[in-house]
């Protein structure tokens, strides 16, 4: 217990073994003499705000808190408050739980849902190998048909419209790859404003060659959808499990159909789910002709390892995870489902305001370089060659190498030699991270670009150590190569500076 000025008066038994003091040790010191140094400078503010209005507060109510114990280590606590009115003033008698064997079990619970999840992802695409690879080999197919076709061509006109188709099925081919490597991607990304939209539609894409044909897929999205504050693995990971799920419960087949709309919720409507408020969303609504779930199954549906399928057919976290991903995104979950009648997932994503010089980004001609120079590593000489005459036409001087061990002398030689320096990531002798830093100790000022088609995600820690500005993943087009180049460059030069 308290004082109004934050004096202990108060000490018993637990709180003694808790923390480390005898009760003479803490009998008239502060009560922040118990909180970790780095929240002792708001404390004195809760407090007084909780005195000018003393209410008891219920355990657990607000935000994470810690005590520090005598030995200078930090404990997670639940504190309850109940304010006591006597004829010597106002004391706080604050009742105090350690709660860190919880918050290892919950910490322990979100590492094994995280290995079960990854798991279950990969088993997935492991399903979608043989539709990849059919999809695959139609790429290859089309671009090695129309390139034989130009190689024939009689006017440049034929040609023109050739090249037009292999761009395209490359294109194609690029998407293919990203959808694969934003759902095998185990880290959750940054969220940005993101058109829902089109990371459902990728995830629908992958999720059809899942399902047996005895289920019709439909995707209906509404072109007027929201952006919402999301990164798009998390969306597809929503998805994949809602899909999944619906597919086991229509074991005859059925009708599985996913859409994205807009919705305003009023206020009423808002506080039908905790968590919500009124104002516009986007919605994800998953819906399937299944078999149903009657009220016992609802009501246990979100529960972490609860699952109806037979032992070793599933973790029993597909709907949990739904739950926890969109619960991160300050989203809510509704579950509409009768035996019978099949059942009904709908995800609400608070809209967010996109400014109108993003929401009209414009795709056009790549920005022109003015003369920097560039050094280009590149360890695929065909490739090297490509990227020269690409950085050339924008306006780039390039010096060109293969091997990143002789490009890092020529740079070691010549430093002031260079403006930009662009890299391949997986190299023989000296992999991109490497080089990068080696450049960076050179000159720290110099921008760095790093080409990628490597299928992990690199750190970001590390990318910004080794002084790399721009990470662009392969096969990148040349606009993607111009502006990454025309922004990096413009940031360097800043506007004191002036370019050799």
């Amino acid at each position: 217990m308290t004082d109004a000025s934050g004096s202990i008066v108060l000490v018993n038994r637990e709180v003694e073994r808790l923390f480390g003091y005898s009760r003479e040790e803490l009998l008239g010191r502060r009560v922040e003499t118990l909180i970790p140094e780095r929240f002792r400078g708001g404390h004195t503010g809760y407090r007084g705000g909780f005195m000018a209005d003393p209410r008891m507060r219920a355990m657990g109510a607000g935000r994470d808190l810690y005590g520090l114990r005598k030995d200078g280590t930090e404990v997670p606590v639940e504190i309850g408050l109940t304010p006591v009115a006597t004829e010597e003033g106002m004391f706080v008698l604050a009742a105090i739980v350690d709660i860190g064997a919880r918050k290892a079990a919950e910490d322990e619970r979100r590492h094994l849902e995280d290995e079960l999840l990854q798991a279950q992802k990969l088993e997935a695409l492991g399903t979608l190998a043989g539709g990849i690879a059919h999809d695959f080999n139609n790429i290859l197919f089309a671009i090695t048909g129309f390139a034989e076709l130009i190689e024939k061509a009689k006017s440049p006109a034929d040609a023109a419209a050739d090249v037009g188709q292999v761009l395209q099925a490359a294109a194609r081919g690029r998407e293919l790859i990203e959808r694969i490597l934003v759902f095998s991607r185990r880290e959750i990304r940054e969220r940005r404003p993101l058109q829902i939209g089109v990371a459902v539609t990728e995830a629908a894409q992958l999720l059809r060659a899942t399902l047996p044909p005895s289920i019709q897929m439909r995707l209906n999205v509404h072109p007027q959808a929201p952006r919402v504050l999301a990164d798009a693995t998390s969306i597809q990971r929503v998805v994949m499990n809602l899909g999944t799920n619906a597919a086991y419960a229509m074991p005859g087949g059925g009708e599985l159909e996913i859409v994205v709309e807009p919705r305003y919720l009023r206020d009423s409507m808002a506080r039908s789910h905790p968590g919500l408020h009124e104002g516009p969303y986007a919605v994800l609504l998953v819906r399937d002709t299944g078999v149903g779930m009657n009220q016992a199954i609802r009501e246990r549906a979100f529960e972490p390892f609860f699952t109806t399928k037979p032992k070793g057919s599933g973790t029993g976290l597909g709907l949990s995870i739904v739950h926890t991903i969109v619960k991160t995104h300050e989203g809510a979950v509704g579950l509409d489902s009768e035996p019978g009648r099949g059942t009904t997932v709908t995800c609400f994503f608070p809209a967010v305001e996109v400014s109108p010089a993003e929401e009209q980004r414009e795709v056009g001609e790549p920005p022109a370089g003015h003369g920097e120079r560039v050094l280009l590593v590149e360890d695929e000489p065909s490739l090297a060659e490509m990227n020269q005459r690409r950085l050339a036409s924008l306006g780039y001087r390039v010096t060109a190498e293969t091997d990143a061990v002789r490009a890092l002398g020529t740079f070691r030689a010549r430093p002031a030699d260079f403006d930009l320096v662009v890299s391949d990531y997986l190299m023989p002798g000296m992999v991109g991270l490497a080089f990068a830093r080696e450049i960076h100790n050179l000159r720290p000022d110099v921008p760095i670009v790093l080409l990628t088609g490597y299928i992990e995600n690199l750190p970001d820690e590390a990318i910004r150590a080794a002084g790399v500005r721009r990470l662009i993943s392969k096969p990148a087009t040349i606009l993607e190569l111009g502006i990454a180049l025309h922004e990096v460059a413009a940031a360097a030069s800043g506007p004191d500076s002036t370019r050799r």
